[in-house]
């Protein structure tokens, strides 16, 4: 009961924790639920509480005071379902040729073949396949075509065709398609052709923000800024990572600076600071509310250059509430600051409930607030530079204790060396950000740039040395670790018990601490017992059929041709961490010209012959039994004949000759019961339990 009461002054003193609870507790269940039935449920929870409340105020009664509280919550909850319901994405999954008007967002990147520009549908030629004015979408337009010097802002006329979302192809991937529809990403066109024209429309906030990127890249290369300076800074000052490499992305995340790269609180808070003490060494008194609204507008204007991510909008949120109570000399808790923040933020995207960047800005928010104070205390230095470096850490070791089990959960790896990361960056990101405020107010004038740029150059190339450098110590990063969201929920359970029991000190937080510390830990002990001995995975990997066999102690890859190791991670991470995979891995290529016997497999004493393409084979011989067959590609037989020499409990056809294998099938008399077609069903999994 203490602890009950406990949770109801923090709700007291933190009233938009109590909004957000009740925000986040429609969101999920909105999904569950028509529209109808939630403005049912809606109009009859209010009914109910306006009912309850009029009840006890003619009739005060002790012990039925909680009603209306409980009535208000169920009301509170049944409306965010409804808001939820009302602001529900809509994907248009078609494969249609169309011409269509669009007006050109942003460009987010290019891939191997194509470029690809967010946009905004202005007009479609179609109107039965739903596209409607203002629905955001992705264009592809191929790199050869694509000579236009396309911007933020201008109107394309395009033809080509739709392009459908589709689900993940197993258990394990990432769901791309789900992921769009969170980002409100309505439909997929690819271009065939593209026609530029003009257009008066006033331009939005999001294209200026785009064409004030543009402008700021485009003088930073002049300057004397290279590639990889320039995608540093354009992730860690202008919040685009879009342009950072493959290499970039994967040493940042390995060393654990890869919050650096993403605009947040500490980007938000050097700007603050900066803007504060810039004023006062102008002389202007700092309780003017004009200055105030000053730098209010100066943190907003910052947001929308770098798009309002979740993290820029909940810094700049908390330091406009912080700027206004320090002028009306009102003080609030941290903890309503950070539900204000996160309740706004919902009102304006219910979706942000779903991206991973929300949650972790506010956690590590949560557990700075915290921790940070206990752990300072740890040590005392009395040389400042060393208790300078010591606060570091300790917010570093704060904020990841908060973000750990979301961390682990969402990317299955975690950096071993992220305070050593912090320590040689942190201090690096101020000069870094003063200078690229700098250069961006005189990015008019040639002279202060040439002046800037080569020392703002050297520090962004400090830190990716760094951060390589940390990436190649020996287990820099321990990768395929995995927690379910339970497991997730339960460590966060312990923190909680363990920050009330060391505020207060009383047993029974202690018997619930280890308590749940054993439950905890022994979902991990029930995990590894069903682990399975041996798993095979087989999986279409750039259009090509690749089998991925392991155990405790090896790791294999098999495929018909060489993949790189992003798609490969990209590809096999998730059932990796699943399974509790080695984290190297070897790598076998299957080809029919080296006249060397087709590998086979025995997962659980089960068979699995691994044939590659081009595979052809007697049909004289006495037909073989084998429990998995596998083609890896395209054999230089038909369906017949294989059925007819080898005998198999399952025939697995792979991605790569998804248009021929159609015609195979066709040209087959016998049933196709025991076929698995990895392109048209997903991935293969097979697991062998151990033997106990």
């Amino acid at each position: 009961m203490y602890m009950l009461s406990q949770l109801s002054i923090f709700f007291r003193k933190s009233p938009f924790m109590r909004l957000v609870l009740a925000l986040l507790m429609g969101f999920y269940i909105a999904p569950y639920l028509s529209l109808s039935h939630f403005l049912i449920l809606s109009l009859l929870t209010f009914g109910a509480y306006c009912f309850i409340v009029i009840w006890q105020r003619k009739h005060a009664v002790y012990k039925y005071r909680h009603l209306s509280g409980i009535a208000g919550v169920l009301m509170y909850v049944s409306l965010a379902a409804f808001y939820a319901q009302l602001r529900q994405p809509v994907q248009v999954s078609v494969n249609e040729a169309c011409a269509m008007d669009v007006r050109v967002l942003s460009g987010i990147g290019s891939s191997a073949k194509n470029n690809k520009y967010e946009v905004r549908a202005h007009q479609c030629a179609n109107d039965t396949l739903g596209i409607r004015q203002g629905m955001k979408g992705i264009v592809y337009i191929s790199k050869l075509h694509d000579t236009l010097n396309i911007v933020s802002g201008q109107r394309l006329y395009l033809s080509g065709r739709f392009l459908p979302f589709t689900p993940p192809d197993g258990p394990f991937d990432f769901d791309y398609s789900q992921y769009l529809k969170n980002q409100r990403i309505a439909f997929r066109f690819v271009a065939r052709e593209a026609k530029l024209y003009d257009d008066d429309t006033l331009p939005t906030p999001i294209i200026i923000s785009e064409r004030v990127k543009n402008y700021l890249r485009k003088r930073y290369v002049e300057a004397g800024l290279d590639e990889a300076q320039g995608a540093l800074l354009n992730a860690l000052y202008l919040g685009d990572k879009s342009r950072l490499s493959y290499e970039q992305k994967s040493a940042f995340s390995d060393a654990g600076a890869m919050h650096l790269l993403a605009v947040s609180g500490l980007h938000v808070g050097i700007i603050y600071l900066l803007l504060v003490g810039g004023i006062g060494a102008l002389g202007i008194p700092k309780d003017s509310g004009w200055v105030a609204l000053f730098i209010i507008f100066c943190l907003w204007f910052y947001a929308l250059i770098t798009g309002f991510s979740p993290s820029v909008l909940r810094s700049g949120l908390m330091f406009t509430i912080l700027e206004v109570g320090r002028i009306s000399r009102q003080k609030t808790g941290i903890f309503n600051l950070l539900g204000a923040s996160m309740f706004i933020i919902l009102l304006i995207e219910p979706l942000s409930v779903y991206n991973v960047g929300f949650w972790l800005s506010h956690c590590a928010v949560a557990s700075i607030v915290s921790f940070y104070p206990k752990i300072n205390k740890w040590f005392y230095f009395r040389f400042p530079p060393f208790r300078w470096l010591w606060s570091i850490a300790a917010v570093s070791l704060a904020a990841q204790v908060g973000t750990l089990p979301l961390s682990i959960h969402t990317f299955n790896e975690f950096p071993l060396y992220f305070m050593l990361t912090n320590l040689l960056l942190i201090p690096v990101v101020t000069p870094i950000l003063i200078l690229a405020v700098l250069s961006s107010l005189f990015s008019f004038c040639d002279v202060c740039l040439k002046l800037m740029i080569p020392a703002l150059g050297d520090l962004l190339t400090y830190i990716e040395g760094v951060a390589l450098s940390v990436d190649r110590l020996p287990f820099s990063s321990l990768t395929n670790l995995y927690i379910d969201r339970w497991q997730m929920y339960l460590f966060y359970g312990f923190l909680i018990l363990f920050l009330l029991y060391s505020d207060y000190r009383f047993l029974r937080y202690l018997k619930y601490l280890t308590i749940m510390l054993i439950a905890f830990l022994f979902s991990f002990h029930l995990r590894a017992y069903y682990q399975p001995a041996e798993v095979v995975y087989i999986a279409k990997v750039r259009d090509k059929s690749v089998v991925n066999y392991f155990t405790q102690q090896q790791n294999i890859i098999y495929a018909d041709g060489i993949i790189s190791d992003k798609d490969i991670e990209f590809a096999f991470k998730g059932v990796w961490a699943r399974y509790g995979a080695p984290a190297t891995y070897s790598f076998s290529i299957i080809d029919a010209t080296n006249n060397k016997p087709p590998p086979v497999l025995n997962p659980g004493g089960k068979s699995m012959v691994l044939l590659p393409a081009n595979a052809q084979w007697s049909l004289s011989k006495q037909a073989v039994q084998v429990d998995y067959l596998v083609l890896m590609g395209q054999p230089r037989m038909s369906l017949d004949e294989v059925l007819k020499t080898v005998h198999t409990r399952l025939i697995i056809i792979p991605t790569g000759w998804k248009w021929y294998q159609r015609k195979w099938y066709a040209q087959s008399a016998m049933t196709l019961d025991y076929l698995h077609d990895v392109y048209e069903e997903g991935a293969f999994l097979l697991t062998a339990a151990k033997h106990r």
